[in-house]
C-alpha cells in the first residue's frame, strides 16, 4: 500500500515539454479516422480522456509498447508507424488499425468503440471513442503536454478505417439477446406511455438515492444497534461479496445492455459486471437483518422489515435494469449471492459465539484481510478491490487502538442509538464528500487512488472508534 501512496509528479517545465531529452519509458499511439478525430480512451479512475498508451516493460521498444498498450485498452490490432513526438518520457506514434472497426453514435452523439473485450476495458478504461480535438475535450483531456500538440500530429497520422454499426449483438448468445429485446421492449413501452414513462423515471431516481449512501447507512445502523462485534462480521460479509464480484468481473466479458443499444444511454459503471452487485450487498444486508432478527426482543415488525426490503431491492434492481446496466439474469444471480452469503455468515457468527472464537473480530484476521485484498487488487488492475484493503486496514489499526484503549468501546444507550447513529452518518458523509472534492482535482492513477485509499481508511476509523468516544463524551 505503500507505493499507492509514492506517485510520481506529472507537471513538466515548458522546456521539456515536447522535445524532450529524458529517457523514454512510455509509448503511446495516436490513431485519427478520416474526419480527424482522434481516438481516446475514457480512464476509469480519473474519469478523463487519453490516447491508448502506457509505460515500456522490460525490454521492450517504445513501438512494441504502443502496440501492447492499446491492445489491452481497446481491445484493436494497429501497425505502429513513425514516431512524430517525444512529451516529456513518452514518445508518440503515428499508428493505424490493422482493420475497420465497428462503432455506433450514443446518445450524446459521440462514436463509441466496441471495446469490452480489451484486456483493461471495465478496469483501467470504462470508453473507447473517436473524439475531435476541441476546447470541450482539451478541457478533461489527461496529459496538459499532449492536449496543445493534436493540430500538430494528426496531420501526420494515416486515417483508420471505421465502419459505422447500429450495435454488435451477435456477440450474445440467444440466451441474452432474449433479455436485451426485453429490455428495449420496456423502452419502447415507456415511450408510447406517460405512466409508465413516470413510473421509469421515478424507479431510476429513487435507485440512484439509494445506491451511493445504503451500505454506509447499514454499517453505521449495524454498529449502532449491533455493537462493534457484529458491524466487523457484517463487515467481513460486505468484504467478501465485493471481492467475489469484482474477480467475476475478470474473468466474465459480457457486453452491457447500455454498451450495445444507445437507447439506454451511457452509464458510468464497469465495463462488464456479473453479477449486479448493488442488488448482491442489498440482498446480503437485508437478509443479514431478518436471520439475525431477535424474536424475543422485538416479537413485531419483521414482516415490516421484510416488506421494506423487498422494495428496496426492487427499486435498485429496476434503476439497473431500466438503464441498461444489467441483464434480468444478473439480478437473479445477485440476489442468490447475497441471500447465501447471508447464510453462510449467520452460520459463521453462531459458530463463533458458541465456541467463542474471535474469528472475523481479531485484528489478526483483519490485517490478513489486508494483504490478501491488496494482493489480489494491485494483482488484477482492480483499484476498488485495493480501496476494500484500505478499508480492512483502517479496521485493523481501529482495533489495535480499542486493546490499548477499551474506553472507547463504550455501550450505546438504548434511547441514544439514533444520536450515535446519526453523529457517524454525518461523519462518514463528510469523509466521502472531501475525498471527492480532493480526488476531482487531480487526473493521475496513483493520486485518486491514494486520495480514495485514504478515505477508506478513514471511515473505518471513524466508524469504529471516533465516533464511540463522540458519542461516549456526549451522553456521559
Amino acid at each position: 500500500m505503500l507505493l499507492l501512496f509514492a506517485f510520481p509528479g506529472t507537471t513538466t517545465s515548458k522546456e521539456n515539454a515536447i522535445n524532450s531529452t529524458l529517457p523514454i519509458e512510455a509509448g503511446d499511439c495516436l490513431i485519427v479516422d478520416s474526419d480527424k478525430n482522434i481516438l481516446m480512451i475514457v480512464e476509469a479512475i480519473s474519469g478523463r480522456y487519453s490516447i491508448p498508451g502506457g509505460s515500456i516493460i522490460g525490454e521492450e521498444t517504445g513501438e512494441e509498447a504502443a502496440k501492447r498498450e492499446t491492445y489491452e485498452e481497446t481491445g484493436l490490432h494497429v501497425n505502429v508507424g513513425k514516431q512524430i513526438a517525444r512529451t516529456y518520457n513518452s514518445a508518440i506514434f503515428a499508428c493505424e488499425l490493422v482493420s475497420p472497426t465497428p462503432y455506433f453514435i450514443d446518445s450524446q452523439g459521440r462514436k463509441v468503440l466496441m471495446a469490452w473485450s480489451a484486456p483493461h476495458f471495465g478496469k483501467e478504461v470504462m470508453r473507447v471513442l473517436m473524439m475531435p480535438d476541441n476546447e470541450t475535450v482539451r478541457d478533461n483531456y489527461r496529459f496538459p503536454e499532449h492536449k496543445w500538440m493534436f493540430k500538430l500530429w494528426v496531420p501526420e497520422v494515416t486515417p483508420s478505417a471505421f465502419v459505422l454499426s447500429a450495435g454488435d449483438t451477435a456477440v450474445l448468445t440467444p440466451f441474452y439477446q432474449a433479455q436485451l429485446s426485453l429490455l428495449q421492449s420496456l423502452h419502447e413501452w415507456k415511450a408510447k406511455s406517460t405512466s409508465v414513462e413516470v413510473f421509469v423515471t421515478g424507479t431510476i431516481a429513487l435507485g440512484s438515492l439509494f445506491t451511493p449512501f445504503l451500505f454506509l447507512v447499514s454499517l453505521i445502523y449495524i454498529r449502532a444497534y449491533h455493537g462493534h462485534r457484529a458491524t466487523l462480521i457484517y463487515g467481513a460479509g460486505l468484504l467478501s461479496i465485493s471481492t467475489f464480484v469484482l474477480i467475476l468481473t475478470t474473468v466474465v466479458e459480457l457486453p452491457r445492455p447500455y454498451f450495445i443499444d444507445p437507447v439506454f444511454g451511457e452509464q458510468d459503471t464497469l465495463g462488464y459486471t456479473l453479477p449486479s452487485a448493488m442488488v448482491s450487498l442489498t440482498t446480503f444486508f437485508f437478509s443479514w437483518l431478518l436471520l439475525n432478527w431477535d424474536k424475543e426482543s422485538f416479537p413485531k415488525g419483521r414482516k415490516r422489515l421484510a416488506l421494506f426490503a423487498a422494495f428496496c431491492v426492487s427499486v435498485i434492481s429496476g434503476k439497473v435494469l431500466l438503464q441498461g446496466e444489467h441483464y434480468p439474469s444478473d439480478i437473479v444471480l445477485g440476489l442468490l449471492i447475497g441471500f447465501g452469503f447471508s447464510v453462510g455468515f449467520k452460520r459463521l457468527r453462531d459458530w463463533r459465539f458458541a465456541n467463542r472464537n474471535r474469528a472475523l473480530t481479531s485484528a489478526r484476521f483483519w490485517l490478513m484481510s489486508f494483504v490478501v485484498a491488496a494482493t489480489i487488487g494491485i494483482g488484477l488492475h482492480k483499484p476498488h478491490i485495493v480501496y476494500l484493503s484500505a478499508f480492512s486496514l483502517g479496521i485493523y489499526c481501529a482495533l489495535l487502538w480499542l486493546k490499548v484503549f477499551p474506553l472507547y468501546v463504550s455501550a450505546v444507550r438504548r434511547p441514544s442509538k439514533l444520536t450515535f447513529f446519526m453523529i457517524a452518518l454525518v461523519g462518514v458523509i463528510v469523509i466521502v464528500f472531501v475525498d471527492n472534492a480532493i480526488s476531482s482535482r487531480y487526473a493521475v492513477n496513483t493520486v485518486i487512488v491514494a486520495v480514495n485509499c485514504a478515505s477508506a481508511w478513514a471511515i473505518s476509523v471513524w466508524l469504529l472508534l471516533v465516533t464511540p468516544r463522540i458519542f461516549y463524551q456526549f451522553v456521559r
